[in-house]
């Protein structure tokens, strides 16, 4: 029986999808001049449906803006596909641990967290770093005090006042005083303590104890490991963080020996993983080894691939696509944008005559992106719709939906 479409149909198709829904549960029995009544009165006007087929008139194209395009054969670039892993880009990530030994005080960072340039991580309670600290007070303190005596005994002995061996003595004094302080300064910087750290040491800063030692974050990252409990003992050979860039990540994939004329740098990759299907993450090739494996015959191959949004993970398997321009040969193709999923399905609607098109179910093969190969379902010269193909997909499916309640 064939099935008659309104261009009121064609319209509130997406709006009505709701609504037909609605009417699931409503008396299928006809009315007086009702529902077949009105199909009837309305053939000549809007056309009809076969199975497979849609029929439209000429008021309905006017509508639906449809746009087409023939399939035919076009060049196809071979591809190369290989398995990869991501990982953390090694020249962004860091291992924290302190130059000293010390007790954890506190912990400000965990696993997870993201931290900036500078931040606290964890503070450490250090006996050698608050010997280090009174050290350098003291030296501070003393060439202060040689320095007076050096300014004191050159006024005398410019007045000669006072002997040349007591000036001596004091220049003397004051030199080994000067070298005193610059060691201990040197020993605190060796301890991870940064110059405006060592100018703010003073017997009289009560911020903090003079042994507490502070864990910084050297750039901006997140956390990937982390090794710090309150009372636990940090050595310098302990890794207490670990922080990578995760805004920039490494794919290593391995690159058979046959392949390899085609891997080079700034080759564009293509990258698949499970977590988000059908999507595809593009990066550029940045190293190609010069080694091969003798057991696999393969070359180590890394692809640097932006994260800014987080959603790649280091650990995650992946799959890797590289392109062969001109490798594939000939293909028969369609536009992209032809191909609507139906049922699950790639499907593409076939024009068969004025008005008339039939949804016909392809076997897909390889997609550029703008071209899909086209394995079955459609044959050279065959016109399909490329723009409205969506419309048609609704009126079809809404079609099926109203059998099954006429049933």
């Amino acid at each position: 029986m064939k099935k008659y479409i309104s261009i009121s149909t064609i319209i509130m198709t997406i709006l009505l999808t709701g609504f037909l829904a609605a009417g699931c549960g409503q008396s299928d029995a006809p009315r007086e001049g009702g529902e077949h009544g009105d199909e009837h009165a309305h053939e000549e006007e809007h056309g009809h449906e076969d199975e497979g087929h849609i029929e439209l008139t000429p008021e309905a194209l006017e509508t639906i803006s449809l746009r087409t395009a023939a399939a035919e054969k076009r060049p196809v670039g071979g591809e190369i596909k290989t398995t990869a892993v991501i990982e953390p880009d090694k020249t962004r990530i860091a291992h924290v641990s302190p130059r000293i030994p010390g007790r954890v005080s506190t912990v400000n960072a965990f696993l997870g967290d993201k931290v900036t340039k500078g931040e606290v991580l964890a503070e450490l309670d250090s006996i050698e770093l608050g010997q280090a600290k009174a050290e350098y007070l003291k030296a501070k303190a003393d060439l202060e005090v040689a320095r007076a005596n050096y300014s004191r005994e050159e006024r005398l002995y410019g007045r000669e006042i006072t002997s040349e061996k007591e000036f001596l003595d004091a220049r003397g004094e004051f030199l080994r005083a000067e070298a005193a302080l610059n060691t201990s300064r040197e020993t605190l910087r060796l301890l991870g303590l940064s110059e405006s750290d060592v100018k703010a040491i003073s017997w009289t800063e009560r911020k903090s104890p003079p042994s507490l030692f502070p864990l910084k974050a050297p750039f901006d990252g997140t956390i990937i490991e982390q090794h710090t409990v309150l009372g636990e003992l940090v050595a310098p050979e302990n890794n207490a963080y670990t922080i990578a860039d995760l805004t920039h990540l490494w794919i290593q994939l391995d690159v058979y020996e046959k392949d390899l004329r085609h891997v080079g740098k700034g080759k564009p990759v293509d990258v698949m993983v499970d977590a988000y299907p059908g999507e595809k993450f593009t990066g550029e090739v940045t190293y190609v080894s010069d080694v091969l494996d003798e057991s696999t015959r393969t070359a180590r191959a890394r692809v640097e691939i932006g994260n800014e949004d987080g959603r790649l993970k280091p650990g995650m398997f992946a799959s890797a696509l590289i392109s062969i321009p001109g490798e594939g040969g000939e293909a028969l193709t369609v536009p992209s944008s032809a191909v609507q999923q139906v049922r699950g399905k790639p499907t593409v609607f076939v024009r068969d005559g004025e008005g008339v098109f039939e949804a016909r179910e392809i076997t897909a093969g390889r997609d550029s992106g703008e071209y899909v190969e086209v394995l079955s379902g459609v044959s050279p010269g065959d016109v399909v719709v490329t723009e409205g193909g969506f419309y048609l997909k609704s009126l079809m499916l809404k079609d099926e939906m109203g059998e099954g309640h006429a049933h």
